[in-house]
């Protein structure tokens, strides 16, 4: 049995650490530690890709337009354009797979303890 603090972090690193656990698959083959690992292995890879997803959409693009007249300034002007419902969807369910793993990876580590 771990120390609480080391289970804690284990637990809060999920989607690093669930990967590692993957290799213990071979030793369950029957057992119910599988069915409760592949559920957290579906979580972790949205929650990646949610995340991966959130990161390069909320990075703002930012465009420049020109033009000018001809004897005039040239007028130039930048702008962002930020597809924000999306970014928005991905900063509500990015943090919901978090915990949705969290708690899955809590309750198969307490169901099946090392």
């Amino acid at each position: 049995m771990r120390a609480a603090p080391l289970r804690f972090i284990n637990a809060a690193l999920w989607p690093l650490t669930i990967w590692m656990s993957l290799r213990h698959l071979e030793d369950h083959p029957a057992d119910d530690y599988v069915e409760r690992t592949s559920p957290i292995v579906a979580t972790a890879v949205a929650f990646w890709i949610s995340l991966i997803a959130l990161i390069v959409l909320a990075t703002p693009v930012v465009s420049t337009i020109g033009g000018g007249f001809e004897d005039g300034p040239l007028l130039m002007e930048q702008f962002r354009r930020v597809p924000q419902a999306i970014v928005n969807a991905l900063m509500f369910f990015t943090p919901v797979l978090y915990i949705a793993g969290f708690w899955l990876f809590t309750a198969r580590d307490e169901a099946f303890p090392r």
